[in-house]
């Protein structure tokens, strides 16, 4: 039971990290690609509606690989953080490559992207990531 109760924290600890990372991720990318274009000026409840609108949008396009990530490194017990915002970087690039297929050169916006995964995998090693795997090197308890 006590195991049981172990991985449903994980879990949940897993869940809000992902979550966290796309908040952070959108906030970022809305800094970027929208602090200091004439979009926002003097409007500041602009960003009120943009930041979850990306995060929606974020969360959607990043799920799949971040889940995998995340249940590798979970499995693992991987804590490092440069896996993770490594990991975030890769994640991007997916988003880029497979779901998005550009059909321009734009490397501002490509560099954009790319800096968002590194932010959402080091927001989500903050939250959760350096407890990866706390019961995977548990060693099994026996009476003798």
């Amino acid at each position: 039971m006590t195991q049981l109760l172990h991985y449903l924290f994980r879990f949940a600890l897993a869940v809000f990290g992902f979550i966290c990372a796309i908040i952070a991720a959108s906030i970022f990318l809305n800094m970027l690609l929208l602090g200091n274009s004439e979009w926002i000026g003097t409007e500041g409840p602009f960003l009120y509606t943009t930041v979850p609108v990306f995060a929606v949008v974020i969360g959607y396009s990043v799920f799949v690989p971040s889940s995998m990530l995340i249940l590798y490194a979970e499995l693992t017990g991987w804590r490092d953080w440069l896996f993770y915002a490594l990991g975030g970087a890769a994640t991007a690039l997916f988003v880029i490559v497979w779901k998005w297929r550009p059909q321009s050169e734009d490397v501002s916006t490509f560099a954009a992207i790319l800096a968002t995964g590194v932010v959402g995998g080091a927001v989500y090693w903050l939250v959760s990531g350096r407890t990866a795997g706390l019961g995977a090197q548990r060693a099994p308890h026996r009476n003798i």
